[in-house]
């Protein structure tokens, strides 16, 4: 997908492979920010005003 990082949109199985993740022991130290599953589309994405 043109302008995505990772080229390809997010998936279903995308968003809950980081749900499942982030209910899981390996990220009890993430807490308090916001993650987003969109790859990398933020990050890069600019904003109209």
């Amino acid at each position: 997908m043109n302008g995505t990082p990772a080229g390809t949109v997010g998936t279903p199985s995308a968003i809950a492979h980081a749900a499942v993740w982030l209910a899981s022991e390996e990220a009890s130290f993430v807490h308090g920010t916001v993650v987003d599953v969109d790859g990398g589309r933020t990050g890069v994405a600019v904003i109209a005003a």
